[in-house]
């Protein structure tokens, strides 16, 4: 005996517009829920855009970027991170912390010449062509959003931007 399971799903011109609705809503929800929380909480992926990380990182890099050494507050002297801007705060720049709390540095907007607590100082690799730190001063750590990791494009420079993983302290890697 055989059985045609088409006669027990109804074809999908027979289902209600309002059940398909609800159907494709949920899925979407669901969808972005997950996404929004992979974003936030885990990492995302960044396009790179300017000139003051190269060579590093050029104009156009896909990068993956993490969020877990920003949560664990762990990260370098050395790292490259995604920051908010402290003059436009709805543009993320990309600069490498040179100087964290307490660390000297020369600049105009450091009186004692140390970096204040809760603060990192950022550099462009481009010094010529970089707006960082020694324009707007040291950056509060809170404005520090994700830490660049892995080049996923172009392919020819595929590879790792960070020489540690994100549970790694300083004293570990040395």
């Amino acid at each position: 005996m055989e059985v045609n399971s088409s006669k027990n799903k109804l074809p999908i011109s027979n289902i209600p517009l309002s059940k398909l609705l609800w159907r494709y809503t949920k899925g979407a929800a669901a969808f972005y829920c997950v996404a929004h929380c992979i974003s936030q909480y885990v990492g995302e992926l960044v396009i790179c855009s300017g000139p003051s990380m190269y060579p590093t990182i050029q104009d156009g890099d896909l990068v993956l970027a993490e969020r877990f050494s920003i949560k664990a507050k762990n990260v370098q002297k050395g790292d490259i991170v995604g920051c908010l801007s402290p003059q436009k705060p709805d543009e993320l720049l990309c600069k490498r912390i040179v100087a964290k709390e307490g660390d000297p540095v020369e600049s105009d907007f450091l009186p004692n010449g140390r970096v204040p607590r809760g603060h990192v100082f950022l550099r462009g690799d481009n010094s010529r062509l970089s707006t960082d730190s020694r324009h707007y001063g040291p950056v509060p750590e809170g404005l520090v959003q994700i830490r660049l990791t892995f080049r996923i494009w172009p392919l020819d420079r595929f590879g790792w931007i960070s020489d540690h993983w994100f549970w790694q302290k300083k004293n570990d890697i040395e």
